[in-house]
């Protein structure tokens, strides 16, 4: 009839598909990728590195990379050679011989060893690890005080003063020298000469020298003992006792 019209249903047109929609979002997804991109080109180097400053980490567009701290530098001026150890032995001879002149003579030998502990040791750096051998009561040494008493008498009851024997040699044998940056080790045997009989005695030693600032070597270490005497057939070890036949001689020995 005029004015009627057919009406329209849901099957008059076609079922919005999945095939439909997959170019539309993947369009989409490229486009905002895209922006994203260019923002990402667009913003500052450090933008993104601030962030992460707190954990040492550096950051950039190209590359991350953990930031390391250097490692402090050691001053080459400070190694110590053979040569060195060596010439600092002929001091510390020569300071023992020294002071025994200078008793002799009638000289200020307190005076001289007095500088000697300061010039040849290391005291006025820091710790110092001295064992003498002629010494019972106090095995250490760790002050000047108890350096100088040691070698030209003072406070302590068993100092005679070695260096006060007298002296008229002293000769360092090095069994080895271990250099390591501003340290070496030096051990072996040095022989004393008796100044008023001229014999010479045999002792075990084990020196540790430090270069300090402005070139300076001194004596951190000084361990000095008495060779081993193999007790004879029938008789008895060797005891600490001034009668023993390993003991009898450490009078002569430093």
């Amino acid at each position: 009839t005029t004015g009627s019209q057919t009406p329209q249903t849901a099957s008059s047109h076609p079922p919005l598909l999945a095939s439909h929609l997959v170019p539309a979002v993947a369009m989409q997804t490229t486009l905002s990728l895209t922006i994203f991109a260019a923002a990402l080109l667009a913003a500052p180097a450090d933008a993104f590195a601030a962030p992460r400053a707190a954990r040492g980490v550096s950051v950039s567009r190209s590359a991350v990379s953990r930031s390391v701290a250097p490692r402090a530098s050691f001053d080459m001026a400070l190694t110590i050679t053979e040569d060195e150890v060596i010439k600092a032995q002929r001091i510390w001879a020569d300071g023992v011989v020294g002071i025994g002149k200078a008793f002799t003579d009638g000289g200020d030998y307190v005076a001289m060893a007095t500088a000697a502990a300061s010039d040849i040791y290391a005291y006025d750096y820091g710790k110092v690890l001295f064992k003498p051998t002629r010494c019972a009561e106090v095995q250490f040494r760790p002050e000047p005080k108890d350096a100088l008493s040691y070698f030209v008498g003072g406070d302590i009851a068993e100092d005679g003063g070695f260096a006060i024997q007298p002296w008229s040699d002293v000769k360092f044998v090095n069994h080895g020298i271990n250099c390591h940056g501003n340290t070496a080790i030096a051990m072996g045997n040095y022989w004393f000469t008796d100044a008023n009989t001229g014999k010479k005695s045999k002792v075990e030693y084990t020196f540790g020298y430090r270069k300090f600032e402005e070139g300076k070597i001194r004596i951190f270490l000084h361990h000095s003992s008495v060779p081993y005497v193999p007790p004879t057939e029938g008789s008895a070890p060797a005891a600490s006792s001034s009668t023993s036949a390993g003991a009898k001689h450490i009078h002569l020995y430093l």
